[in-house]
């Protein structure tokens, strides 16, 4: 394992998330020119917003590779000074975030915060509130150990963090605006081509954010671990 390079990794992984990116807006593009179903079989199995297909699985297994490579870390012996548990903990969450992906767990935070606190705009999925709190207090939380990082692999993480929680967060919010601006119906919502753009982003950003994690994990573990 330690003969793969971070490079090769990255490579692979960009190289998978382009096949699914095409897929899907082949997909998209055969369901919106021909007004089919959203249940047809390729939508389903190829459109970045559908539960249960090939790129939620993907993006679930993306987190739960960055979970083990987490506790790897944890694990071994580094030529630096680690933080056991800054590893460990950060390997719980991400372990937590790939089974959220996998069996949507913040949809169901979602229905709770609608059903007891009403919201809408960009607060329409009303999961982003707790998350968006719970990254708050994560973030200030792991400040101090993030900044003792190597410079390189500091960067790196903030640069990964960010460009996931753009899409995740970020473009989540963006499309409850839009919904709620344009009023838009649950049956145009697949027809409405910004919701397409704005979705694709979403989760292209949350994939390239942690496949460019991976890289550096995947990095770090080659470069420090004696």
């Amino acid at each position: 394992m330690k003969n793969i390079t971070a490079k090769r990794v990255l490579l692979i992984l960009s190289a998978c998330i382009t096949l699914l990116l095409v897929l899907h807006i082949v997909s998209y593009i055969n369901f919106y020119t021909n007004q089919l179903s959203t249940r047809d079989f390729f939508f389903r199995k190829f459109n970045l917003s559908e539960e249960k297909n090939v790129p939620s699985i993907f993006s679930g297994l993306l987190h739960l590779t960055a979970s083990l490579l987490l506790f790897k870390i944890a694990t071994i012996k580094l030529k630096i000074d680690k933080k056991k548990f800054f590893w460990i903990s950060l390997g719980v969450l991400f372990l937590f975030l790939g089974l959220d992906e996998l069996f949507r767990i913040h949809e169901s935070v979602a229905r709770f915060m609608t059903k007891n606190y009403p919201t809408d705009g960009a607060f329409l999925y009303g999961w982003v509130i707790p998350y968006g709190i719970a990254v708050i207090i994560i973030g200030l939380l792991y400040l101090k150990p993030l900044l003792s990082l190597p410079k390189r692999t500091m960067l790196n993480f903030v640069l990964s963090g960010s460009i996931f929680l753009i899409g995740a967060i970020g473009l989540e919010m963006a499309s409850g605006w839009y919904w709620t601006e344009y009023n838009i119906s649950v049956e145009d919502q697949h027809f409405t081509i910004p919701l397409f753009i704005l979705y694709t982003f979403e989760e292209l950003f949350e994939m390239l954010g942690i496949s460019l994690f991976i890289y550096e994990l995947w990095r770090f573990k080659n470069k420090y671990a004696l």
